[in-house]
């Protein structure tokens, strides 16, 4: 059975409270992960809202909040 981590703080909860992304933009991501599947931090650069800096930097942090 896949086992699949739970964070303390969600990639939209990080980009948003940081003030990186509008929750507009966070919206709109969430609605295009409904429909396509799509990880969120890969929705997030193509719609250019956050840099490949940015995603590595929040992924790391989420690595971090678990321990």
């Amino acid at each position: 059975m896949l086992k699949t981590k739970t964070h303390k703080y969600t990639l939209g909860q990080i980009f948003a409270g940081s003030g990186l992304i509008t929750i507009d933009e966070l919206n709109e991501a969430l609605e295009i992960q409904k429909s396509t599947d799509q990880k969120l931090g890969q929705i997030l650069l193509s719609m250019d809202s956050i840099t490949p800096e940015e995603l590595i930097l929040a992924l790391k942090y989420q690595e971090l909040d678990e321990e």
